[in-house]
């Protein structure tokens, strides 16, 4: 099987950019890069802010023991 996106020669940052601000408008590619910069940079919950569910879902041992089996029965 041929590989049609096969290129003899180096592909330069530039080229592609060019390529992409032509194919789709300099506006639309500077939102696009703008809102891949902002998503890397939002915060990540960390453990402690997360419930004991999705503690116990990522492999977190939960935040307080649970309740033992007699005092579920009172």
């Amino acid at each position: 099987m041929m590989d049609s996106n096969f290129h003899t020669g180096a592909i330069r940052l530039q080229d592609l950019i060019d390529d992409l601000v032509t194919e789709h408008g300099a506006g639309r590619v500077t939102r696009v890069l703008v809102a891949n910069l902002l998503a890397r940079l939002r915060k990540r919950p960390r453990g402690e802010e997360l419930s004991n569910h999705l503690r116990r879902d990522v492999g977190l041992p939960p935040h307080d023991p649970p309740p033992g089996f007699r005092d579920l029965m009172m």
